[in-house]
């Protein structure tokens, strides 16, 4: 693409808008549909879990840096892996998606955990991918990738806690 093609800020402001819109979106389902008194209220939860209202805004933070990580790749990338790195961030969107489907409307903290842990395999991919398209967007992907990985440890210690495994002692 030439750089007289490249995406504008006006293209940046409608990832922000879009992402915006499906923050809110899942957020007011988590909020509608109970969920958050579900993990604060019935299930066991470790005692390192943040209040729901920290853990919503990082997850806002975390959509919209994927967002501008996304116009970065999208306006400055170079080479095949521009275009691969764009569809595998459209992947975490879904990823993120798939984990709301398990863990917020069917409340299944095994399915969440899967979803989750696909989601941080991809992320990784993703960082690789978007590490030879183009630098900087890959340092964006950092709180991505810390935040994954958080939510992956949480989604495991619920799982544990509320389903009866256990671990072999080592």
């Amino acid at each position: 693409m030439s750089p007289a093609n490249r995406p504008t800020i006006i293209r940046l402001a409608v990832y922000w808008i879009l992402a915006a819109a499906m923050t809110g979106i899942i957020s007011g389902l988590a909020f509608a549909t109970g969920i958050v008194s579900w993990v604060y209220e019935d299930l066991s939860r470790p005692l390192w879990l943040p209040p729901v209202m920290i853990l919503t805004w990082l997850w806002i933070a975390k959509t919209m840096l994927m967002a501008l990580a996304l116009w970065t790749v999208d306006r400055f990338g170079h080479g095949w892996e521009r275009r691969l790195a764009i569809g595998l961030i459209v992947l975490l969107y879904l990823a993120s998606a798939g984990w709301i489907t398990g863990f917020v409307i069917f409340r299944d903290l095994t399915f969440g955990f899967y979803a989750i842990l696909g989601s941080w395999v991809l992320t990784t991919l993703t960082m690789l991918v978007i590490g030879r398209a183009q630098k900087a967007a890959a340092i964006m992907m950092w709180p991505v990738f810390f935040w994954t990985t958080f939510m992956l440890t949480v989604s495991f210690e619920l799982m544990r806690l509320n389903t009866g495994m256990q671990l072999a002692a080592f």
